[in-house]
């Protein structure tokens, strides 16, 4: 048996466990929904012994299957027997399993699944330390289904395992005997259905099936009861069943001879899918799986940005789920300030009863001007400015936090001091806890204003400025543009390194340079404010051996003490990065250095499984013959790794908009791409990138 593991999502619903199909004790393996772990165990077995694996997959992000056989006994020889388990998530995790009889003599089989429910956090799951040891009760239904409770104040959550076949229940451990005739097949089918507030959660896709478990475990039951928790969960919180809203069947048909983009584009549009939550009737992007299922300002934010070239739905969604959380008060406990974009919203333990501040979490510096970029971006992509007037006033109260919060100092410079407690350290980006260094390695003390920010910063208010000329309002307009005249100058000054001919990444708290050598200076190639005389430097510097690893553009450069190829955050690789550096790279005319990181990312995707970009992967010098190595315990799918994709495609091509027109401008070399079905406006486009060359097929 292999260790992979594998994972079916659907929403806020998801399912990690080994490549037999088990949900392994004492493991982040389990079953989830809305942060909670419901399921902590989950195996199989067959008179006794674990089935040896055959192979395993996933058919869809949603769905996955394991084929197993007997292992070698006195009595049966190995291969006698098949064991299948197809298994699909749709808020509930449903499972059919097979067993299959391959000889020509009855065999008898005892079939036991062990099972076992924490009901932990995933914050505990996440950190490994357990905050409230939990008494859980049981209860089995004559024979037909087995229930785990906890509750604790008015946190109540159970788990409800119904069986389509009647077993014996001994303790946590359900059996089926069986006798399986000379070639003989046998089935069961469970559900495994998360119960909020003593509300079974309602199941779209299986409500309508009479012959599943729960048609009568759960008729007559309390599907009709709405406590406020089960509201808040169901209302704000859902997988995407809209098929209006279905980017597989909406997204741009991509047609191209390069093999390592066309499969990377259709693994991202598929893990943009699954990632899809609904927030009211919204949908944005969850950040990843399995530790970040959950609304997250800034990822949902960029995700939104990098994704638009396949419709607009994720981000009009995304803007209008942020401004229902946007902050109208202050309040220490969660990094809250008026105005602000939330960070983080979470749904379990922890975060319902307060002990962290995640219910609604504000402690992130960028998720505000980078709400403004998305407007902008979105209403460039659409042309509808109704979307804009209904979310001005968010827009207002965003470039009142940032003139006034975010720049507590009056510097000038928008920067982040924790206030919670329990609050991230860092909130940026790259928001461990020593990403924020000197080139000797030591961890700068804040208040911190980073590189990045003030490039967001910059271009959120150039970017007001066309909508407010949309609007009629040109005082408005004109006022901007001086601001963000006045900080592109002022950061030009402040952060540039002659010595170094690089960017600070940051500013600490005494407005020393931060000098350690990272990308966060490219995002201000991305945003516009690097100084246009300085960027042929910039530019060189991170395409130098030091920060181009061969594989991409890394976090931090190898020069530097801090340097760590499998740190998160100083010397890693992260695709999302890299997009929006090969997006700056592409605004400021160095195409050939965009091909190079964009053919780099390409390369790497065709080493993952699936052709999936992670969320990360370690820095190391790409070698002949060699391949990336990938970061332990990286998120995948992960959104903007997912969107890095579709943005570097973007890049690539050189779409852009412009006005009533959507603009090409292929990089160099590129022949032979056609993208079938382009929204822009209102219209649908094809777009095709010259004819392809039969001696040469295209390839950056």
């Amino acid at each position: 048996m292999g260790n992979r593991e594998i994972s079916v999502i659907e929403g806020n619903s998801f399912v990690v466990a080994d490549d037999l199909g088990d949900v392994v004790a004492g493991t982040p393996h389990g079953v989830y929904y809305a942060d909670t772990r419901f399921l902590s165990e989950y195996v199989l077995t067959l008179n006794g012994r674990k089935p040896l694996l055959l192979s395993s997959g996933n058919r869809g992000a949603s769905s996955a299957s394991f084929y197993a056989t007997n292992p070698v006994t006195e009595d049966l020889p190995q291969g006698s027997l098949s064991v299948i388990r197809d298994r699909s998530i749709c808020v509930a995790f449903q499972e059919d399993i097979t067993l299959a009889n391959h000889t020509d003599r009855s065999l008898p089989i005892r079939l036991d699944l062990q099972f076992a429910a924490d009901f932990a956090d995933v914050f505990e799951v996440r950190s490994g330390k357990v905050v409230h040891p939990r008494v859980v009760s049981r209860d089995a239904s004559a024979g037909r289904s087995l229930t785990f409770t906890y509750q604790r104040e008015e946190f109540s959550r159970s788990t409800l395992i119904a069986f389509s076949r009647p077993a014996e229940i001994e303790g946590n451990c359900v059996v089926f005997n069986v006798v399986l005739g000379p070639k003989e097949e046998w089935q069961v089918h469970l559900d495994v259905r998360p119960v909020v507030d003593g509300a079974p959660i309602l199941v779209p896709c299986c409500e309508a099936d009479s012959n599943t478990p729960f048609a009568r475990v759960v008729a007559g039951g309390r599907d009709d009861v709405d406590s406020l928790g089960t509201a808040e969960i169901r209302g704000k919180l859902e997988g995407g069943e809209d098929a209006a809203h279905d980017i597989g069947h909406h997204a741009p048909m991509l047609v191209t001879q390069d093999a390592r983009m066309r499969f990377a584009y259709d693994r991202a549009v598929l893990d943009i899918e699954a990632l899809r939550l609904k927030v009211g009737e919204n949908y944005l992007l969850a950040a990843g799986l399995p530790w970040y299922m959950a609304i997250f300002g800034r990822d949902s934010i960029i995700s939104a940005i990098q994704t638009l070239l396949l419709g607009p739905e994720i981000a009009t969604g995304t803007l209008r789920a942020l401004a229902s959380y946007q902050s109208r008060r202050s309040d220490a406990f969660r990094d809250e300030e008026p105005g602000k974009i939330p960070h983080e919203i979470r749904f379990g333990e922890l975060s319902c009863l307060e002990e962290v501040p995640h219910s609604r979490y504000y402690g992130t510096v960028d998720a505000t001007p980078l709400f403004l970029v998305l407007l902008s971006e979105t209403f460039r992509w659409t042309g509808d400015l109704e979307v804009v007037k209904e979310l001005l006033p968010n827009a207002e109260a965003a470039l009142h936090w940032i003139d006034k919060h975010g720049d507590s100092d009056g510097d000038g410079f928008v920067e982040y001091a924790r206030r919670s407690i329990h609050g991230q350290l860092n909130q940026g980006w790259k928001d461990s806890v020593d990403p924020v260094q000197y080139a000797d390695g030591t961890v700068a003390k804040g208040p911190i204003a980073l590189a990045e920010v003030q490039g967001y910063v910059y271009d959120a208010k150039l970017r007001m400025a066309e909508i407010y000329r949309a609007l009629g309002q040109p005082d408005r307009a004109n006022t901007l543009e001086m601001e963000a005249t006045k900080l592109k100058r002022r950061f030009n000054e402040a952060f540039w390194m002659p010595e170094a001919g690089f960017y600070a990444m940051a500013l600490d708290g005494q407005k020393r340079q931060a000098s350690a050598i990272t990308s966060n200076p490219g995002h201000g190639l991305w945003s516009g404010i690097i100084a246009e005389d300085r960027a042929e430097a910039v530019v060189a510097r991170l395409m130098a051996p030091d920060m181009f690893s061969g594989w991409g553009i890394r976090t931090m450069s190898s020069g530097m003490r801090g340097y760590n190829p499998i740190s998160y955050h100083n010397g890693s690789v992260w695709p999302h990065d890299n997009s929006l550096i090969v997006a700056g790279l592409r605004r400021y005319g160095y195409d050939r250095e965009a091909a190079r990181v964009i053919d780099a990312l390409l390369d790497a995707s065709s080493h993952f499984p699936g052709h999936r970009l992670p969320e990360l992967f370690a820095g190391y010098e790409r070698r002949n013959g060699a391949f990336p190595v990938e970061y332990l315990g990286a998120n995948s799918p992960q959104a903007w790794a997912s969107g890095a994709v579709v943005l570097m495609l973007q890049s690539m091509l050189g779409l852009a908009p412009n006005g009533e027109s959507l603009m090409m401008n292929p990089l160099p070399g590129v022949q032979g791409v056609q993208l079938l079905g382009v929204r822009y406006r209102t219209d649908a486009k094809n777009l095709v990138c010259g004819r392809p060359d039969k001696a040469e097929l295209a390839r950056i």
